[in-house]
């Protein structure tokens, strides 16, 4: 009898542009960090209570001192725009961009739903949470999303194109950033374009506060600036460009589900503080 072919299946991290997924597996790392600090300071104020015990005020102001730091900004604004970047490299090796940019815009809309369904709920109850907002109207999410589905239209194109849309996203910017100091700007809900203004709020009910906000301008620059270089890249050759080390696994492992984790983990941080607050009071 003839011998039966073995068919060896290969890992993801054998077959996948490993540099890609390395990328994205630090730069969720480091998303799931800053995410624990925020809470852990919005949560340590409340252990801390009006006396300041310690040491759980000290924790608070060791959170405010990472929180507020330019470091912060400067390293956060980097992982964004590296984030966006590396989602427009990864147009190269998507099976079906148009279903993977509707499957996005149905997470954001489930997202800004979700989000908004539970603040209106908190403040109807007048319910403290220890976190100052739950809302999500815009974030990265809707930017990944709706950038993705833009590109399905230039999909087929010539990177020329990609690049024109790129310069045209980076340019949008400084005039949505102008626009959104004007009264124009406090008055027109565009959470798309900027953050909603805070001070147009009606009793002070902080109803437009956002737990998280992310312009799509000028990020989808970037992400378009990602699309063109892997339209003279990765879309060629369909390999990759850097060694792979075998210590990469883990990390690639995360990057390869960034998504899963991006919409889990704030779910457990808020679960592990709230079990150590049950404790600590």
């Amino acid at each position: 009898m003839p011998e039966e072919e073995v068919v060896i299946k290969r890992q993801p991290f054998e077959t996948r542009i490993h540099e890609i997924d390395f990328i994205r597996g630090i730069l969720i790392c480091l998303v799931v960090m800053d995410h624990i600090f925020n809470f852990t300071m919005n949560f340590s104020s409340g252990w801390a209570g009006a006396e300041h015990l310690q040491p759980y005020w000290a924790l608070n102001q060791a959170m405010h001192f990472y929180w507020d730091h330019p470091v912060r900004m400067v390293v956060r604004w980097l992982c964004l725009i590296s984030f966006c970047f590396i989602s427009g490299i990864s147009c190269a090796f998507s099976k079906s961009n148009s279903k993977r940019a509707l499957q996005m815009v149905g997470i954001w809309a489930l997202l800004f739903i979700v989000t908004n369904i539970i603040r209106g709920a908190l403040l109807a109850n007048n319910f403290d949470t220890s976190v100052t907002c739950f809302r999500i109207d815009f974030n990265v999410i809707g930017v990944l999303a709706w950038s993705t589905l833009l590109y399905c239209f230039f999909e087929k194109k010539n990177w020329v194109w990609l690049l024109v849309v790129a310069l045209i996203g980076l340019a949008l910017h400084p005039l949505c950033l102008v626009l959104s100091r004007t009264e124009f700007g406090h008055q027109t809900y565009v959470p798309f374009l900027w953050r909603p203004y805070v001070g147009s709020e009606v009793e002070g009910s902080n109803a437009l506060m956002q737990a998280d906000h992310m312009p799509l301008f000028p990020y989808l620059g970037f992400f378009f600036l990602g699309a063109m270089v892997s339209k003279l890249t990765y879309a060629k050759d369909k390999k990759s460009y850097f060694k792979k080390y075998n210590w990469e696994r883990p990390i690639c492992f995360i990057g390869r589900h960034t998504l899963i984790i991006y919409g889990t983990h704030v779910l457990v941080i808020f679960a592990v503080l709230s079990l150590i607050g049950v404790f600590i009071k």
